[in-house]
């Protein structure tokens, strides 16, 4: 800003001398030049005789040059002072309370943007602790139940008929490690995507019905009916990701469902673009933790996380994959009744 200000009157004093320059000119070719007079070869003063207007070079000179260095002594200490009397309150200035702050109106959208930047930095450190810290949570607690294991066995504290039980809590263990290091994956990978590059033709209705075969197991073993309704839509996207998101969601859709409950998906269009929806009958979500359950690691209900297992990323995952295709999830649940997720690829990503 001080450097604007002080660019601003050097134009100003440098146009002053320009001026100055302009007028010597104009007055020596009017007065002299016009006249047949020369202020270079003629004496100091001479009169015109014709015209009785007293010339020469002290009367025409002088006064530009006083008028001249008036202008540059009054413009070097007025553009300090300027300086220093507009840079003041912006120095000054609460940035935490931009609108309450003496300040230009001018500034105030700029330094609120600046605002927004910092609390934007702010939101993203806190969210990248807060992630590194489940994280570490997260990877600890499989791998001391494997450490545990291991020990006891090693040692020779188990029984030879616990062996095979120990082993297979190590198995179980050691597949929920996995599974989390490849969320921590995609997510890192989906952090550093801001779209998608070559999208392809992908058959929504395709992945869903494949995504089902592959949860069926799952979800019979609880004794939950799958019922699946469609209408063959082709989307542009990444069918890898688009695949992951919907086997995110009916995933969910099992693990938080009630014992011989009921999944209804559909693929079809409505008037905003191909939808993808996932109704449960499980526990559904509170009105307040409606918008956390995208967070990474959020858990709703960590009593019941606990006893069904996941990562608590599949819901993160679901968010950035939409993000990447321009895809909007809204939620409508009921606390004990269910939940329905929806998800719908506007028209540009269509075919």
């Amino acid at each position: 800003m001080r450097k604007v200000i002080n660019n601003t009157l050097r134009i100003f004093v440098i146009s002053a001398v320009l001026i100055s320059a302009a007028l010597m000119f104009i007055v020596y070719y009017i007065l002299f030049h016009h006249y047949g007079a020369n202020i270079f070869t003629g004496s100091a003063y001479e009169i015109t005789k014709s015209t009785g207007i007293i010339t020469g070079v002290g009367v025409i000179i002088v006064p530009i040059a006083i008028i001249l260095i008036a202008v540059i002594g009054v413009a070097i200490p007025v553009s300090k002072r300027l300086t220093k009397h507009i840079l003041e309150p912006i120095n000054n200035i609460d940035i935490d309370n931009i609108k309450e702050a003496e300040i230009y109106d001018e500034l105030k959208p700029f330094f609120a943007r600046i605002k927004n930047r910092d609390e934007e930095k702010a939101e993203a450190e806190k969210i990248r602790r807060e992630f590194t810290a489940n994280v570490s949570h997260e990877l600890k607690t499989p791998l001391t139940t494997i450490s545990g294991y291991a020990q006891m066995i090693n040692n020779g504290m188990a029984k030879e008929e616990d062996i095979s039980q120990f082993s297979k809590k190590i198995e179980k263990e050691s597949m929920r490690l996995l599974t989390l290091i490849d969320d921590i994956i995609n997510l890192t990978n989906l952090d550093d995507r801001e779209g998608i590059d070559n999208p392809e033709d992908v058959d929504l209705s395709l992945i869903t019905e494949e995504a089902i075969c592959v949860l069926e197991k799952a979800a019979k073993e609880r004794g939950i009916q799958i019922f699946y309704s469609k209408v063959p839509t082709v989307i542009k996207g990444n069918a890898t990701l688009i695949g992951e998101l919907v086997y995110n969601l009916i995933d969910n859709a099992i693990k938080y469902n009630k014992d011989n409950g009921k999944i209804i998906v559909f693929v079809g269009e409505n008037v905003d673009g191909a939808e993808l929806s996932v109704k449960d009958t499980g526990i559904g979500i509170p009105k307040e933790d409606t918008e956390r359950i995208f967070e990474r690691f959020y858990r709703v209900d960590k009593s019941h996380s606990k006893k069904v297992g996941g990562t608590g990323l599949g819901l993160s995952i679901v968010k950035h994959v939409c993000a990447c295709h321009d895809a909007k999830i809204r939620v409508k649940s009921t606390v004990g009744k269910g939940t329905t997720m929806y998800v719908t690829f506007p028209y540009n990503m269509k075919i």
